[in-house]
């Protein structure tokens, strides 16, 4: 019985730990035999914690719910102060604390009629710590939590309930984290996932246009990165393929665009380079492939005007 025990503590997390183990409060799931169900001292423990909270004092309500759950963890009021804990940790910022306590409930008490309330406010918890992560990493500040913490957190609420819509909402927060800490290998692979998860929710439209738009940035500079340009261009590709109705669809239309002016701006750069080597052939490929491509402009114009220079 002490393994069990000491498994159910330790495998709080598969992802990756939160806190130490004191975090998660001391009281463990009741034991065989100890079942108790109306405990007079969990009555009282019960109602001084709900009079603190009227009373406006949170640090004493929680540790009268704390005290109960510590002494009575099988009394019938042992959920509602299991919530009530995490409730009152959420009201006081402490984010990684009440998570971790709603996690508790979530793993303990799924039969009551305060489940989804949990489910709910763990994810509201997890994406607040992520968007002030977000937040603080534009500002140039350090997040008070974590980076790994934030992503076991979001992890957490994915595979709590992997086929509601919570899941592609926290992978989706996912990508975000990454790509605003400027991780761009790792957005694009949570991104992904999302797409190969969950390829038919609100978000797989906005995860297939974020992939183009990390692409797209990478390839941008002095020196234009091709094989980003064509991954980027494949990108909002699929998306106006699988999504034709998206609201993302007229921005990848454009972006498909400004992706081919690029690329025949290229052409004509690579055709000069040759033309200044004098290898006439090479250059004359390139221009003409301006030619063939380009909308009727100065660029179009440049391209034929070269051709006639170099065919005379």
């Amino acid at each position: 019985m002490r393994l069990i025990r000491s498994l159910s503590v330790i495998g709080f997390f598969v992802t990756g730990s939160l806190v130490s183990c004191n975090s998660f409060g001391e009281a463990g799931p009741p034991l065989q035999g100890t079942i108790k169900g109306d405990d007079p001292r969990a009555a009282a423990r019960f109602q001084n914690a709900k009079g603190w909270e009227a009373a406006g004092e949170p640090k004493k309500a929680l540790k009268e719910y704390r005290a109960l759950l510590k002494e009575s963890p099988a009394d019938k009021r042992a959920a509602e102060a299991q919530f009530r804990e995490a409730a009152l940790l959420q009201s006081l910022g402490k984010q990684k604390d009440a998570f971790a306590s709603y996690q508790k409930f979530i793993e303990r008490h799924t039969g009551n009629s305060l489940f989804g309330q949990a489910v709910k406010q763990q994810e509201a918890v997890a994406h607040a710590a992520a968007e002030g992560a977000i937040r603080t990493n534009f500002l140039g500040l350090k997040s008070q939590l974590d980076r790994k913490i934030i992503v076991a957190m979001l992890s957490k609420v994915r595979d709590n309930a992997p086929r509601a819509d919570s899941a592609p909402r926290a992978q989706f927060k996912l990508g975000q984290l990454n790509e605003y800490r400027e991780e761009p290998s790792l957005a694009i692979a949570a991104y992904e996932r999302l797409l190969d998860d969950y390829p038919k929710s609100s978000k797989a439209p906005d995860a297939q246009f974020r992939i183009g738009e990390i692409l797209l940035k990478q390839a941008q500079g002095g020196n234009l990165d091709t094989a980003n340009l064509d991954r980027a261009k494949s990108s909002y590709q699929d998306l106006l393929l699988a999504y034709p109705d998206s609201s993302f669809s007229a921005q990848a239309k454009q972006r498909i665009t400004t992706i081919g002016s690029r690329d025949l701006q290229t052409s004509y750069n690579v055709a000069e380079f040759y033309r200044k080597k004098g290898e006439t052939d090479s250059a004359i490929y390139y221009y003409q492939e301006v030619m063939n491509g380009a909308a009727p402009g100065e660029l179009k114009n440049l391209a034929s005007a070269r051709v006639a220079e170099l065919t005379q």
